[in-house]
């Protein structure tokens, strides 16, 4: 039978979708798709596991009757914990990797096999520190102590069973086994706990290292006040668009914006005052914008808005929106009456002109308008 098709490009190109819309390996929950990334590691050494036993069996160290067992409890662990996970059954645990059931599950299977092959149990004696190893990332100190009381419990049963039930059973080397796995087990589930808080302690790091670095670059970019773009990013913004402008034959236009009678507002209702109106002016411009565009603070109270791939219509268009959006509003600060306005001057780039010089000529044109009775816009 011929592969499924998938529906469409995206089913085809999603790696956690491979059977189309009907059934997803993967869920779409990240931290549930990385618990299962994480389990999947987990049966693949179960796998290798179980072809260790299969080779042993091959030597007639093992009983084949014990490998195939042991394969069928392998295989119903690994349906049996998937289940869990995909279905979110997980999530109920205080684990939601499941990893202490996984490993506690991995345990008595593992003195199942022991105690069916005591020829090779020297060997299958070291899985317990392979299977403690997957719990040192994820679990605490007592949690793998816990896990190595668990498998110190099993092998003793492992232990007593096997001098029951065989009169040849060494049991001195079984007792000294018992006291060599009595003391490395606790002690490597303390080391791990020791190896887990340290990767605690790492990654905590790194949260607050990161938390840390975004707030600088936010800072860097941004303007403390009203929290648009500062002058850098403006500049920096405007050159690659200017440069690009330039070398593809886009459009451009700028727009400066300078609220209206900004010191009477600081000498009238204080400083304080006149900041909640730059932050409420900086809320209100910054809606519909596109993606593109560029806002932020010039200086003081003047704003620059960089318009790319956009003509002279569009750019007066956006300006007076911007414009009667504020003259509009009403600012907590301010009493009713007395509107808060603002002028825009618009320059759209010329052939052969520098970004330097269309800011120069958008700031003429505002002065135009503030001279000219302000709020208002006027295209330089």
């Amino acid at each position: 039978m011929p592969p499924m098709k998938p529906t469409s490009d995206a089913e085809a190109e999603d790696p956690g979708r491979p059977f189309g819309r009907h059934f997803s390996f993967l869920p779409a929950d990240a931290r549930q798709a990385l618990r299962i990334r994480r389990y999947l590691m987990a049966a693949g050494t179960s796998l290798l596991v179980l072809l260790i036993l299969f080779v042993s069996a091959g030597f007639g160290v093992v009983p084949l009757a014990t490998a195939v067992d042991v394969s069928g409890a392998v295989f119903a662990l690994i349906v049996l914990f998937y289940a869990c996970l995909r279905s979110g059954l997980n999530l109920r645990f205080d684990d939601p990797s499941l990893t202490t059931e996984m490993i506690g599950a991995s345990l008595l299977v593992l003195g199942y096999a022991m105690y069916n092959a005591p020829q090779s149990r020297g060997v299958l004696t070291l899985l317990y520190l392979v299977t403690l190893m997957f719990g040192v990332f994820r679990l605490s100190t007592a949690r793998l102590l816990a896990l190595a009381v668990l498998a110190l419990a099993v092998h003793s049963m492992v232990v007593w069973l096997s001098m029951r039930e065989d009169a040849a059973f060494d049991l001195k080397a079984g007792l000294a086994q018992l006291v060599v796995l009595a003391i490395v087990l606790p002690w490597f589930a303390v080391m791990g706990g020791y190896v887990n808080r340290l990767r605690s302690r790492l990654s905590d790091t790194n949260r607050t290292l990161t938390a840390a670095v975004t707030r600088i670059e936010h800072l860097a970019i941004r303007d403390v006040l009203t929290a648009v773009f500062n002058r850098r990013y403006l500049m920096d913004a405007l050159e690659r668009e200017h440069s690009r402008a330039e070398r593809t034959g886009a459009r451009l236009c700028v727009c400066m914006l300078d609220l209206d009678h900004f010191k009477a507002v600081n000498d009238t209702y204080g400083h304080q005052a006149g900041d909640i109106v730059l932050a409420h002016f900086a809320r209100l411009a910054g809606f519909g914008l596109r993606a593109a565009d560029v806002f932020g603070r010039y200086g003081g109270e003047e704003f620059l808005l960089v318009l790319p791939d956009t003509g002279a219509e569009g750019a007066v268009a956006a300006a007076e929106r911007i414009r009667m959006r504020l003259e509009q509003s009403v600012c907590p600060v301010v009493p009713p009456g007395h509107a808060i306005t603002v002028t825009v001057g618009v320059a759209c780039l010329a052939a052969g002109e520098s970004a330097a010089t269309l800011v120069d000529r958008a700031d003429k044109a505002l002065y135009v308008g503030k001279k000219a009775g302000r709020n208002r816009v006027v295209v330089g």
